[in-house]
């Protein structure tokens, strides 16, 4: 009987350590797809994120559009304000971007870059949702809170394209980089096409 017992509690005790070490495993990898500077998915989970939304969004048929966002001149911010500045704009694009619609997708791509996937919304239809929030986010002004210096307005530009004109998000990616890209030879604080 004693044997007994002592096995049960250690049944009972390695259990327990099963237990924690998955839901240690799951916050693990809950943390590996989230960008702890802003709290949004980063480039990883986005990737499965764009792999089941186009796998939808074929089935549904209906139209699915992928877009480039990079925050102009934040070099200028980091330099002149800090990195603690730079960090609450990136924070505050990210903010901005998440409120575009429930059915926009947004990743921290890495560094001042954000990637977004609208489903339903048809090219013109997603540019025009995306310039409408660069524009919103361009009125606002920005302050250094530690210096109380005026950053001023921050701006981004960003590149969307039809994420089915391409075969995998490689490609998709490479296409709205491009149209970022002319966003920026263009001036910047604005929104461009593939």
């Amino acid at each position: 009987l004693e044997r007994t017992r002592t096995m049960e509690a250690d049944m009972r005790r390695s259990e327990e350590e099963a237990g924690d070490l998955r839901r240690h495993l799951e916050q693990a990898r809950r943390e590996a797809t989230i960008d702890h500077l802003t709290g949004l998915p980063n480039r990883r989970a986005f990737e499965g994120v764009f792999r089941h939304e186009r796998l939808e969004a074929q089935r549904e048929m209906e139209p699915l559009c992928l877009a480039l966002c990079d925050i102009d001149f934040f070099k200028k911010v980091n330099d002149l304000h800090g990195h603690d500045a730079g960090d609450r704009v990136i924070r505050a694009v990210g903010q901005a971007l998440a409120r575009i619609s429930d059915r926009c997708h947004v990743a921290r791509h890495g560094g001042e870059e954000f990637v977004l996937l609208f489903r339903g919304l048809n090219l013109p239809q997603a540019a025009d949702a995306l310039d409408a929030a660069r524009e919103r986010f361009a009125a606002r002004h920005f302050v250094d809170k530690v210096t109380g210096k005026a950053i001023g307005g921050v701006t981004f530009s960003a590149g969307v394209v039809d994420a089915f004109t391409a075969l995998d998000l490689g490609a998709t990616l490479r296409a709205a980089d491009s149209a970022l890209y002319r966003a920026k030879e263009s001036g910047r604080n604005r929104v461009e096409c593939g």
